[in-house]
């Protein structure tokens, strides 16, 4: 199937495996629905229903009203030949829409999107500098080992706890954590169950001059869980909220 590729649980194989059936808002009226091919069940977008479509463009995005259509697909992975029970989702007239968006404060017009410099982490893990207007951001990971006296040997595997932030001067806040580990002293760290957590958007989509976040938070290989950020949404003492996320597995 065809994918758009933060606390979260660990989710086994089997599970993921199984077919997830979990796609939801985190916040009532907001959606989020990635374009693509799905597992029956992963959808949540319905055919002629109006949605935001997502378009960049170079250094431009913007948001367009678009009417929504899901096709029933082959789904090469569970059905027999003679069925179709995978859902295909794309933007009528459009395709080059990067995600489907809806909810309180998002509209149709041009997005101002931040700029983003990546300079190297410390552990190779997320890590990117954002300029939005006057506004300076980060996206950070930080890394704290957890109990060296579990650790069979002093120079084995070692396990860590990691933690995505948004940091805004001196403003922190963690977006997702999951754990991580280290093969032996110098080498890379690896998030578990091989996740690749990525940035997918970063601009101001809800138009009150601050930080807007489409951010990946999947904690297994197999999974992508794009979640949508608000600033507008934030409560006390935060920068985003999380109005909105998908899953979706790939096998």
């Amino acid at each position: 199937m065809t994918r758009i590729r933060l606390p979260f649980a660990a989710l086994s194989f089997a599970i993921l495996c199984g077919g997830l059936a979990t796609s939801a808002a985190a916040s009532i009226g907001y959606g989020l629905q990635p374009p693509g091919s799905f597992h029956a069940g992963e959808v949540v977008a319905r055919s002629g229903e109006r949605w935001l479509a997502l378009r960049e463009r170079g250094r431009h995005a913007e948001l367009v009203s678009v009417r929504v259509a899901v096709k029933r697909v082959h789904d090469p992975l569970v059905d027999a030949d003679d069925q179709a029970t995978g859902e295909a989702v794309s933007a009528i007239r459009m395709d080059d829409a990067t995600m489907l968006l809806r909810g309180a404060g998002l509209r149709a017009g041009t997005v101002n999107r931040a700029s983003i410099v990546e300079p190297p982490s410390e552990h190779g893990l997320p890590a990117h500098r954002l300029s939005l207007a006057t506004r300076e951001y980060r996206i950070a990971t930080r890394c704290v080992i957890e109990d060296r006296n579990a650790t069979a040997a002093p120079d084995g595997p070692a396990a860590y706890t990691c933690s995505i932030d948004l940091i805004e001067g001196e403003r922190r806040q963690t977006l997702m954590s999951l754990g991580a580990s280290r093969e032996s002293p110098g080498a890379r760290l690896f998030f578990v169950s091989e996740a690749a957590p990525r940035l997918i958007f970063a601009g101001d989509l809800d138009r009150d001059g601050r930080l807007d976040l489409i951010l990946d938070t999947t904690d297994h290989y197999n999974l992508n869980r794009p979640t949508l950020f608000l600033s507008s949404a934030a409560g006390k003492g935060e920068l985003l909220h999380a109005v909105a996320t998908h899953a979706a597995t790939g096998c």
